[in-house]
């Protein structure tokens, strides 16, 4: 009789399931989710399946540190952004900011979330068009947004997020379209205000899920900036060494290069499949790496040299370029390394290599080194540079050279503070991913793969 049921319901789902079903979700959900193929949130984000990775630097290291030595940890799954975070997109967050906020007198709110255009001026130099026209200009619209501060790229994400909820959730009519939904933004009011404080209250979104526990699952999880455990698994990793296609597991067992790895990761320097400093340059002209003997990342190459010598402009930026210039790994990941630093969401530690944890390694909060708590503790402008504020950035930029390409490479600031070389990307957990089966399963949309996830016939 369940047999009998099944075909019917498939049936009925040939008739009706392309009017609720978008294949861009079931693409890359292990659950429906009735929404618009337009108001997908993993729009323009990459899945990666969790696994094992040497976790570290995996070169010689010439700089002499200590703060990264080579150890195996795992990672779950997640889905990261394929670009960072352009100047068009930070915009986007601060219009709307200005829209909500501004006739309510709560300027504080988008004056905080600013970028520091004045990270371009340096006394020495002849930047001061990068001060006013970096941000603003259209022509830099697809250009990473560099001078924010890890705290503005977290309040990002958490925008991000309640944006990507509240298309849903207008659209399921579970929230007042009058109002906006600030359920990860944690705003508050700010005495600085200019005008006349008026208080918006949340939607009252869950007790009305309480009555329909079922559209839980419309919630994604939440976007936020990425461990550094996952930033820089999803720059090593690689299927095309391990003859591994999309995301099928390679061989395993006591004699497989990779036993414990559902994907194999690659042991270059940088995050293209390579082995040497001869990795810096593209050795074919296929469409997607570029021409022959160009490098294959935006960085400095020596004293004075950003983008090539005369008649030979290199890379072809002597400043930032745009997100989607050098797409550095088969995943898809574009600028993983070069253009600019990236933040992370760990706070900076020395021995992050001995005494974290060797499953999702992250230190989130002002866990000390060691034991003795009088000899770890750290002070701004006490005994060391070092201190709870000071946050990870990793991946090289236009203006390092290629020793800090190498994706363990790691160096701190802290968290309030911004460069011209800093950006970031977001990342979000990707739950139920980390089984094979649905690993594999997520590479093949169509409406019987969405016929069985709706009747759990998996």
């Amino acid at each position: 009789m369940h047999f009998i049921n099944s075909i019917l319901l498939f049936f009925a789902f040939l008739l009706i399931g392309p009017s609720f079903l978008s294949p861009s979700n079931v693409k890359e959900k292990n659950f429906i989710e009735i929404e618009a193929k337009s108001n997908d949130p993993y729009a323009e984000t990459k899945l990666i399946p969790g696994g094992t990775f040497a976790m570290g630097m995996n070169q010689e290291n010439i700089m002499g540190e200590w703060n990264n030595s080579l150890r195996r940890v795992t990672v779950s799954s997640f889905r990261i952004d394929q670009y960072e975070v352009s100047n068009l997109k930070y915009r986007t967050y601060l219009n709307w900011l200005e829209k909500q906020f501004l006739p309510l007198g709560r300027d504080s709110i988008v004056k905080a979330a600013l970028p520091d255009t004045s990270v371009w001026k340096t006394e020495l130099s002849f930047n001061d068009p990068m001060v006013k026209s970096y941000f603003r200009k259209a022509v830099f619209n697809d250009y990473p947004v560099v001078g924010v501060s890890w705290i503005q790229a977290r309040n990002y994400c958490r925008w991000r997020t309640d944006r990507a909820n509240e298309k849903t959730l207008l659209r399921l009519k579970l929230i007042d379209p009058k109002k906006p939904y600030l359920s990860s933004m944690g705003v508050e009011l700010d005495n600085t205000d200019t005008k006349n404080k008026k208080k918006i209250k949340n939607n009252s979104l869950f007790s009305k899920l309480r009555r329909t526990r079922s559209l839980i699952d419309v919630l994604i999880p939440d976007f936020r900036l990425p461990t550094e455990a996952e930033w820089e698994y999803a720059a090593k990793v690689s299927i095309g060494k391990s003859n591994a296609s999309g995301f099928k597991l390679p061989k395993s067992g006591l004699h497989s290069p990779h036993p414990n790895a559902n994907l194999a990761t690659s042991e270059s320097p940088y995050p293209w499949s390579s082995n040497g400093n001869e990795g810096l340059r593209n050795t074919t002209n296929t469409k997607n790496n570029g021409s022959l003997g160009m490098f294959l990342a935006n960085f400095r190459n020596g004293s004075g040299d950003y983008m090539g010598m005369v008649g030979y402009a290199n890379d072809g930026a002597g400043f930032p370029t745009k997100v989607n210039s050098f797409l550095q790994n088969q995943i898809g990941l574009y600028n993983i390394s070069g253009n600019v630093n990236e933040w992370v969401a760990d706070i900076y530690r020395p021995m992050n290599s001995i005494d974290m944890d060797d499953l999702n390694p992250y230190r989130g909060n002002n866990t000390l080194d060691g034991d003795d708590i009088n000899t770890s503790n750290y002070e701004t402008n006490a005994n060391t540079l070092i201190s709870n504020k000071s946050r990870v950035y990793k991946g090289g930029s236009w203006q390092d050279r290629p020793y800090w390409l190498n994706p363990g490479t790691r160096r701190f600031l802290d968290e309030d503070k911004s460069a011209s070389t800093i950006g970031f990307r977001c990342a979000v957990s990707a739950f139920g991913m980390d089984s094979p089966s649905r690993a594999n399963e997520n590479q093949k949309p169509g409406l019987w793969n969405s016929i069985k996830r709706f009747l759990n016939l998996n």
